[in-house]
């Protein structure tokens, strides 16, 4: 696997947001979304370093301080080995979580405390809404995570139609493409249509570091 960056951090969205985790950072991408942050992680450079399964988990245990790791990218499911550093990881007593595009289909079913999915909608401004995989969407379980990034009214309008027609199992959070939309507006447009199971979300690392600051 071709794999970006290891680092230590705080989880800065999603279930389990500020709290301390390590982090694997695998390159490359199937899609390219507008708002992408991390492009960087798409394309060849020096940082990118090919390593297998074993040597990745040695690289985490030399710098883990806790049992939580992320696995992110770029898109991690598009790497064949990736699952084999999930069973690695998961056996070696880390929770493992996958952030995923919504593009793909899981081959390794999620299992409480061991392993989740935090898996994306791409909303029309993301550009890439036709890649959205609608089976693996329905198959997130309640420890899973159902992710909507938003840039746009039309962005919410659209996250609540695929609620209303998904009627996820999992958490649902509303996040904010940083710059682009206010967050008071995703949380009146939650008032409005009363959109009870969602959770809105800030992306905690671009307020405590510099927005465009890697390795956190």
């Amino acid at each position: 696997m071709q794999v970006n960056e290891i680092f230590q951090s705080i989880e800065g969205e999603g279930i389990r947001a500020g709290s301390l985790a390590t982090f694997i950072r695998l390159r490359g991408c199937n899609l390219n979304c507008s708002y992408c942050d991390s492009k960087y992680a798409n394309e060849p450079g020096e940082f990118n370093r090919e390593l297998s399964a074993p040597e990745i988990l040695q690289l985490v245990e030399d710098i883990s301080i806790g049992n939580l790791v992320t696995i992110t990218g770029g898109e991690p499911l598009i790497h064949l080995g990736v699952y084999d550093l999930i069973i690695l990881l998961i056996n070696a007593g880390y929770e493992v979580n996958v952030e995923t595009n919504g593009s793909m289909q899981p081959q390794l079913s999620s299992t409480p405390g061991q392993l989740f999915y935090t898996m994306d909608y791409k909303c029309p401004s993301s550009g890439e809404e036709q890649a959205m995989n609608w089976v693996a969407l329905g198959q997130l379980k309640e420890w899973d995570v159902l992710k909507f990034v938003v840039g746009s009214l039309k962005d919410l309008e659209r996250a609540r139609f695929v609620i209303d027609n998904l009627t996820p199992a999992c958490p649902v959070f509303i996040s904010p493409v940083f710059g682009q939309i206010e967050p008071v507006q995703i949380v009146e447009y939650m008032q409005e249509q009363l959109m009870f199971p969602c959770r809105i979300q800030l992306q905690l690392h671009k307020f405590i570091w510099n927005p465009q600051k890697r390795g956190v």
